[in-house]
């Protein structure tokens, strides 16, 4: 997750690496403001829902509120925006005014960002006080998720032709923002239920309550639809022969230009065509290109693959099964 030293002209080694533990710092202040900000959000989306009350009869702390508030200002900063600059940059960006140029390097961390906005803002209404709409946090994280989870999904091409690709990034999109955005919905949706304590039918409460049930709703039916396309693209990619995938590998590998892999894979191979193998190398890497073959190097990526893409697709099933049972509850 940290990224290294980059060597740019103009900048001396000194530079570089105060530049390198710059980030290495940030990321680490990033990922430790997590826990707490789950928590908050978690809080005050269980609170959104009027008249609701926890079971020991408390109600949420506001200091809850303003310390979510405080740190997602914190996080904020962290992607180099101010509180209000980044709210403003991503309806901006919702909406096509802007390029979402400033998001491509920290797009994880924006998408969590905004789902966490939308959980303080279910108990604030802030954001909707000033854009005189109601649920536009709900819509906007719904919109940014959808449209950037599938154009991931999309822009991937076959799995097996670019081993690395962006599969930890699809992964990430899934477990982090999307997974927050799920907890948050289950949240507000827990104390709609009919179970839920609410006030009697008919008052304000009641009305907004049947507003939050309704976005809750969209929510859900939009996450559905995200997963289920991330589901037909890994079962797609499963679902194809073994044969089918090792030919594809097998051509990446041979195409590829002076650096990367497939140098790798020319280098061994012309090791290991020779007569006889150089015993310098030593006998533990002798042992080991003797064994070597390419068919064995692809068996294992198509299995390591095969493993990740199904351990995933588990994830996701298990994201989508729980979400339709609460769409059969609301």
């Amino acid at each position: 997750p940290f990224e290294g030293v980059s060597y740019c002209t103009g900048q001396t080694l000194d530079d570089q690496i105060k530049e390198s533990q710059a980030k290495v710092v940030k990321t680490i202040e990033k990922r430790s403001l997590l826990p707490r900000i789950v928590y908050l959000s978690i809080q005050c989306a269980s609170s959104s829902v009027k008249g609701s009350v926890e079971a020991n009869g408390s109600v949420l702390d506001p200091n809850l509120s303003s310390e979510l508030r405080l740190l997602l200002g914190r996080y904020a900063n962290i992607l180099g925006f101010s509180f209000q600059d980044a709210i403003e940059l991503a309806f901006d960006i919702s909406s096509g005014l802007k390029d979402a140029e400033a998001w491509s390097c920290n797009l994880t961390d924006w998408m969590n960002f905004l789902v966490f906005l939308n959980a303080w803002n279910l108990y604030s209404h802030e954001v909707d006080r000033d854009s005189n709409k109601h649920g536009t946090t709900w819509l906007l994280v719904n919109l940014i998720l959808k449209k950037y989870i599938l154009d991931k999904v999309r822009s991937m091409g076959p799995l097996e032709s670019s081993p690395g690709c962006d599969l930890p990034h699809l992964v990430l999109l899934v477990t982090e923002p999307l997974a927050w955005h799920i907890m948050v919905i289950q949240s507000c949706a827990r104390l709609l239920l009919p179970s839920g304590k609410r006030k009697k039918k008919g008052g304000p409460s009641e009305h907004c309550n049947v507003e939050l049930s309704q976005e809750v709703q969209d929510s859900i039916r939009s996450v559905c639809e995200v997963i289920e396309l991330v589901r037909q693209w890994l079962n797609q990619q499963i679902g194809k022969s073994d044969n089918d995938k090792s030919e594809i590998i097998l051509s990446s590998l041979q195409k590829d230009g002076e650096l990367g892999p497939g140098k790798v894979y020319r280098v061994l191979g012309t090791l290991t065509s020779s007569p006889t193998i150089d015993k310098g190398l030593g006998d533990r890497i002798t042992r080991a290109l003797q064994s070597w073959s390419p068919a064995d190097i692809t068996g294992r990526i198509i299995t390591s693959q095969r493993t990740a893409l199904s351990n995933f697709l588990r994830i996701c099933d298990s994201k989508i099964k729980s979400l339709e049972e609460l769409k059969a509850h609301l």
